[in-house]
């Protein structure tokens, strides 16, 4: 059952980035989150996201995001861990590749939702003119 939720999930919040549905989306992201292996070495919170998602959202920057590899990690009753490539493709032909390992856990809504990321490494590919 745990990679059917792992599935699940990827599904949504892929379905609500190309829907540019920001409320959908962060439905499917924990208050509590955080995201550690940023380039910069910072970590980002819930409105780091927030915001990041708003503005690809309103600026059409973000078109789409898919998922590759996955490999679940770990899974209780209320958590799953499983690591994942993330393609994220801008509308201006760039695109990010990042592999990350990913924590869900089922908050007390029974929602699952994004606790932790940490980002293992990304390339970003430019796109030709």
């Amino acid at each position: 059952m745990s990679e059917l939720d792992i599935r699940k999930w990827l599904s949504n919040i892929t379905e609500t980035v190309k829907n540019r549905d920001l409320k959908k989306h962060m439905d499917l992201v924990s208050e509590n989150v955080v995201i550690y292996g940023m380039p910069k070495g910072n970590t980002l919170n819930y409105a780091d996201w927030y915001s990041r998602r708003k503005n690809e959202f309103e600026r059409g920057i973000l078109k789409d995001l898919s998922y590759h590899n996955l490999q679940v990690k770990n899974f209780g009753l209320r958590r799953l861990i499983f690591s994942i490539e993330e393609i994220m493709d801008g509308n201006s032909g760039d695109m990010a590749v990042i592999n990350k390992q990913v924590i869900l856990e089922q908050e007390k809504d029974e929602q699952w939702r994004v606790v932790e990321e940490t980002i293992k490494n990304w390339k970003f590919i430019k796109a030709h003119k």
